[in-house]
């Protein structure tokens, strides 16, 4: 870096002031060289390889090298000239010195002088610099001195090493432009990355099995990194009677303020995010203190508006702008659709429930001997599925086609289904193709396609000699093989217009013969590790009672989820 000197009306450490009347006189005070200037001035400086200058008329500030003296000045004739020039120039003072140049303007939109000084011949210092030199006590063998330092370069080679100079200098702002522009896209695009990766990760989380609290505190942990905010926060209402308040950072409201600050803006057009900025002397700040500016956007869409997403006072006294209010009401709509969403599950459950009950209450009535069976079974092979440790999904799963395995026996002679004597041959061979007539009735209902399997195979025997299809060991279905356990349960405990219910010392003794060849062993180690819990079951359950369907636990297990 070329060591520097700055004139600006004070006694320079290196060498005298410009003497009055110069174009450097009355220079405003400076106390240090900007960044800009100081590499300006190295630019110069290392282009030509003779000494060198910036000249700031708007500030008169002459800045130049170590080896050119304080007290040399450029006349206003020469800088107008420059400053009225548009390229390279060349200008000589006097018959022997050249000063080379072009206007340079900063990133401040000041236009400053930069050149180099040199000799076009050897001859005499010009009678500018005698007098200025005299002025500032140079003797005139130090002038002399100084004049035969300067190199001498012809006309020609000067002019040309202007030009080079200064379409160097041209090119260095276009790419110092360029530069910029790279780094301010570099910056956008590690943004709209960040950006894009939060939305996607949201998207990623969307299963209904998702909570939306969960969404909510992963979106306000990657919010900062994308809006410095003080504080961000959201306000979720999950169902009827439960709402959710989550903050991240500094806060200036709480959940009441909120509310209150909502409804001031009720008439708020909220198809378009609401952006307040400058809030210090304004009613509303006055109304909210601490809040300095602020992005509310509501999470869905009216009527279906399930909360807000509120972020508050941009760091560095920056203000909020569109980029900031796009990517909160991008977040605003896939929350409030994850929760319509969600009401939209538990309003299908609740027609997938309603007409397994109708259903199971039309076998009741067909075959009011056995009423009570199929909510038996359910709550039996639910409690098997616990055992086994399967997820809440699958124990659903189990619940629903439980409640539904006997359903074909709708397509059964009533005469056969209530004759209180041992079923013929072929009577019993009617009886066995319930199975496949409630698997053929649920074929057709795509929400039911999932339990179809434990329709279906509920009479499949471990040994492989069951029906409809002999499938054998874990060729079955899992639901089925739970279901056939809690069947026969069932069926052996419960007592019948021709029999009584069989004692569990005897149920027990035959499930424990027929595992691994009736039952699957692990389904049957299941029963005797919940067998207390299982008898209790039976023992409470009424069916003149409470509508165990209505109150049941697995789905409510499952909605939980989802909150």
């Amino acid at each position: 870096m070329a060591t520097i000197s700055v004139e600006h009306g004070i006694q320079s450490p290196q060498w005298n002031p410009a003497p009055r009347g110069d174009a450097q006189s009355q220079l405003s005070p400076f106390s240090a060289v900007e960044p800009e200037l100081q590499h300006l001035l190295d630019e110069v400086a290392a282009t030509t390889g003779l000494p060198s200058f910036v000249w700031v008329p708007s500030r008169r500030l002459w800045l130049s090298e170590s080896r050119t003296p304080a007290w040399l000045s450029l006349p206003s004739t020469i800088s107008d000239r420059f400053f009225n020039s548009t390229a390279s120039t060349v200008i000589s003072l006097g018959d022997s010195v050249c000063f080379l140049g072009f206007p340079v303007t900063l990133d401040g939109g000041e236009v400053a002088v930069t050149g180099s000084i040199a000799r076009c011949v050897a001859g005499q210092p010009p009678a500018e610099w005698v007098l200025a030199a005299t002025d500032a006590g140079w003797s005139q063998s130090e002038l002399n001195t100084f004049t035969n330092s300067l190199p001498v370069i012809p006309r020609a080679t000067l002019d040309r090493l202007a030009s080079l100079a200064s379409a160097q200098f041209t090119n260095r702002k276009v790419e110092l432009r360029l530069e910029n522009e790279v780094q301010q896209l570099t910056s956008q695009i590690e943004y709209t990355f960040e950006e894009i990766s939060l939305l996607h990760s949201l998207t990623q989380r969307l299963q209904l099995s998702r909570s939306p609290l969960e969404l909510a505190n992963h979106c306000l942990a990657r919010l900062h990194s994308l809006i410095p905010a003080a504080g961000n926060a959201i306000w979720m209402q999950l169902d009827h009677d439960r709402h959710h308040f989550s903050v991240e950072g500094e806060l200036p409201l709480d959940e009441f303020q909120l509310a209150r600050l909502t409804s001031r803006f009720e008439e708020h057009d909220w198809a378009r995010p609401l952006v307040k900025n400058n809030l210090a002397k304004t009613l509303l700040g006055a109304d909210f203190p601490g809040l300095q500016n602020f992005i509310l956007v509501p999470i869905g869409e009216a009527p279906f508006r399930r909360g807000w997403i509120i972020s508050c006072n941009l760091n560095e006294d920056e203000e909020y702008g569109s980029v900031e209010a796009s990517l909160l009401n991008s977040i605003g709509t896939i929350l409030g659709t994850h929760l319509r969403n969600i009401e939209l599950y538990r309003e299908h459950q609740a027609l997938v429930i309603s007409f397994v009950r109708s259903l199971v209450q039309t076998l009741d009535a067909k075959d009011p001997y056995t009423r009570g069976h199929s909510e038996r079974v359910a709550l039996i092979a639910r409690r098997l599925g616990q055992e086994l440790r399967l997820p809440a999904d699958d124990l659903e799963d189990i619940y629903l086609a439980s409640m539904l395995h006997d359903i074909g026996k709708i397509g059964v002679d009533d005469r056969i289904l209530r004759k209180p004597d041992q079923l013929t041959p072929e009577e019993f061979r009617e009886i066995q193709q319930h199975p496949m007539i409630g698997y053929r009735i649920l074929k057709q209902l795509k929400n039911l396609q999932h339990i179809l399997p434990g329709v279906r195979s509920h009479h499949e025997a471990f040994n492989g000699k069951g029906y409809p299809d002999c499938l054998k060991g874990e060729e079955i279905p899992l639901m089925a093989r739970i279901i056939a356990v809690a069947d026969s349960y069932d069926a052996m405990c419960s007592d019948r217009p021709y029999r009584k219910g069989m004692p569990l010392e005897r149920l027990e003794e035959i499930f424990r013969r027929g595992s691994g060849m009736q039952w699957d062993p692990n389904v049957i180690d299941s029963y005797f590790a919940a067998r207390e819990e299982i008898a209790e079951i039976c023992r409470a359950y009424s069916p003149t009672g409470a509508d165990l369907l209505a109150e049941w636990p697995t789905e409510a297990l499952a909605l939980r989820r989802f909150l």
